[in-house]
């Protein structure tokens, strides 16, 4: 994988990538590129499910998306109008919901001033309640589809997604066809990617040129095994979670063939090298991309590959980076402070959220992360934690994510989040929340005794060491570090 090289200015101590031009217009829409690319290889299956062995060819698609496009239309919706979406993976994943969720979706709408917005389910149906297959059905189209020219350009809003909620509720996401469109990567066409979650997750929305395994079951490592075995597996993406929750089995992993994994994306959190090297006892001919990006930047900030320094690799097109301290001074290489992001191709705010956009889409095009980091001499980019999840411990402070790093090195550690139980003398008590790999005996002696031989004194596991069988995740993955926070809480105050 080709990585390109980050460049410094010293004047104004701003880090880019190089700079390239984008192959579509501001005339281009997702629905022309998409449809075009369909017909250009009608033949290529790009959806395959697990459960039911059922083949979608771009042709097969690019017909149920026409014949959606024509029964929205006899909807009287506009190009315009919002349409939600609430549904695991099956055959069909379009817009509407689960019928499982359907009393809920049903009460939020109806709290919202929406009760008259239509639900049509994809799985699980209710009698009474329209389908999805009503508006599959080619029998109610009477027209050929002709794919109108965006209103407002490729500026347009195209999807709306939420941020991962892991700290605060989420945002919701504008991003609009133009930036969709550069974002999109070019893969083989004969790879089969695996990608757990659905459309509510940037990866369920981007890889449109593959053959995209899908599977109706939630993650397990069982499942995961069995899929990237049966189907060789090329290419996947996979949530924080996933990788640590695998090696919770060792004995499942050990018991398959992992050996078509090439790629193994993870994306939402950067994972120690400890416990990648872990993992690739079983996946040895997979390399572990480390891509840094935001849904609100529409993609990748950086891009590397994962190895023992940690790096989150060196700028990707397009991109400026800036490293500002808490006065706002920007700040040269190997100094520490909250990064800033600039590109062209990003979002355009939150949905319906004009404060939230103020606080995070600031001056000339500038996006504040909430990240710390910082660049060394070589142009190599490091993210140090959430500006929210540092820490003070007796007026030091302390990064979560650091003493997960060292945790990870435990042989027998399969998951691991550091928090800080409020403390009235010290502020904050750093305590370790940890999943153990099945058959393990570590300790909670063992887990403090090790980090207080590699980290300072300020960083030791005075809060406590705790184990459970899982820790507690939001949709996309990531550890609920505030619902962690109070569980270990509860147990230091039993003891």
């Amino acid at each position: 994988m080709a990585v390109s090289k980050t460049h410094y200015n010293a004047e104004t101590k701003i880090w880019r990538g190089p700079i390239s031009e984008s192959r579509y217009t501001l005339e281009d829409s997702i629905g022309a590129v998409v449809l075009d690319a369909m017909h250009q290889y009608p033949d290529h299956v790009v959806q395959l499910c697990h459960q039911s062995g059922k083949e979608i060819t771009n042709k097969q698609m690019a017909e149920l998306a026409c014949s959606v496009a024509i029964n929205f239309s006899k909807l009287n919706l506009q190009q315009t109008d919002v349409v939600g979406v609430c549904s695991g993976n099956c055959d069909y994943v379009a817009p509407f919901c689960d019928g499982v969720v359907y009393d809920k979706i049903r009460q939020c709408l109806v709290e919202s001033g929406l009760e008259n917005t239509p639900i049509y389910t994809v799985c699980n149906h209710i009698e009474g309640v329209p389908t999805v297959m009503e508006l599959l059905n080619e029998k109610n189209v009477d027209e050929v589809f002709k794919l109108p020219p965006l209103k407002h350009g490729a500026r347009q809003d195209a999807f709306y997604l939420c941020t991962s909620g892991s700290t605060n509720l989420p945002n919701v996401v504008r991003m609009s066809h133009y930036a969709i469109l550069y974002r999109m990567g070019v893969h083989r066409r004969s790879a089969k990617l695996l990608v757990f979650s659905g459309v509510f997750w940037f990866m369920g929305i981007v890889n449109t040129q593959k053959t995209r395994v899908i599977t109706e079951n939630p993650f397990s490592p069982q499942a995961f095994c069995e899929i990237v075995q049966k189907h060789k597996i090329e290419i996947a993406a996979c949530s924080p979670s996933h990788i640590p929750l695998c090696l919770s089995c060792p004995e499942i992993l050990a018991a398959s063939d992992l050996t078509s994994l090439k790629t193994l994306f993870v994306a939402g959190k950067t994972l120690p090298y400890s416990l990648v090297s872990k993992f690739k006892e079983y996946a040895v001919n997979c390399e572990f991309p480390i891509v840094y990006g935001m849904t609100e930047l529409c993609g990748a900030v950086s891009r590397g590959i994962l190895d023992a320094s940690n790096k989150v690799g060196q700028l990707v097109h397009n991109v400026e980076v800036r490293i500002v301290s808490d006065n706002g001074e920007n700040l040269g290489p190997n100094e520490t402070g909250e990064i800033y992001i600039r590109t062209k191709y990003a979002s355009s705010g939150y949905y319906c959220n004009p404060e939230a956009s103020r606080l995070t889409y600031i001056e000339d095009g500038w996006i504040r992360s909430g990240d710390i980091g910082y660049f060394n001499d070589e142009g190599n980019f490091y993210v140090v934690d959430r500006r929210k999840d540092i820490l003070k411990y007796n007026n030091f402070h302390f990064s979560p994510t650091a003493i997960e790093t060292v945790i990870y090195e435990i042989p027998d550690v399969a998951e691991v989040c550091v928090v800080g139980i409020p403390d009235i003398t010290y502020d904050s008590l750093p305590a370790a929340a940890i999943v153990k790999r099945q058959g393990a005996n570590i300790t909670e002696a063992d887990v403090s005794q090790y980090v207080a031989k590699r980290m300072q004194h300020f960083e030791n596991l005075d809060g406590g060491v705790y184990f459970f069988d899982k820790l507690p995740l939001t949709a996309s993955g990531k550890v609920l570090r505030k619902d962690v926070t109070d569980l270990c809480a509860k147990l230091r105050n039993k003891q």
